[in-house]
């Protein structure tokens, strides 16, 4: 039961790691975005778009896409997703060390309590990245 006190820095993120609910909503998330990944990379093979796209990142995908002038109107979704996404799995740990500013998540006067924030960010994260998995996969079936 958490108390509303006040935990900082690595304390706190000793909490999202021990977190259960935190933990499987970030996975999801993560797995939301292989998801993704993957649309993209039939999106970008029925479009016949030469490259590598079968190793590549999410934000070379949106690279491939952005180059060929493909899915236009998502682009800026993509990247904004693809951002919150890379902060959410490469520098959570990071922020609570010290070692990055605070710029997507908050890292000062935060609450034990606010876990479930950081779980309901996680769970957004998850559903904006499925919401865009499905309609590039609704694109993959009409071309």
């Amino acid at each position: 039961m958490r108390k509303g006190v006040p935990t900082e820095g690595l304390d706190f993120f000793k909490l999202l790691y021990q977190d259960d609910t935190f933990c499987m909503e970030l996975g999801k998330a993560v797995l939301a975005a292989g998801r993704l990944e993957s649309e993209l990379i039939k999106y970008l093979n029925n479009k016949s778009v030469e490259g590598k796209a079968k190793k590549a990142s999410l934000g070379k995908l949106i690279f491939y896409a952005k180059k060929h002038n493909l899915l236009e109107a998502m682009v800026p979704a993509l990247e904004t997703i693809c951002q919150q996404r890379n902060y959410f799995a490469h520098n959570l740990h990071a922020l609570f060390s010290g070692l990055v500013e605070e710029s997507i998540l908050q890292k000062s006067n935060l609450l034990d309590s606010d876990v479930d924030t950081f779980t309901e960010y996680a769970f957004l994260l998850k559903e904006n990245i499925n919401g865009l998995a499905d309609i590039v996969a609704k694109e993959n079936k009409n071309t």
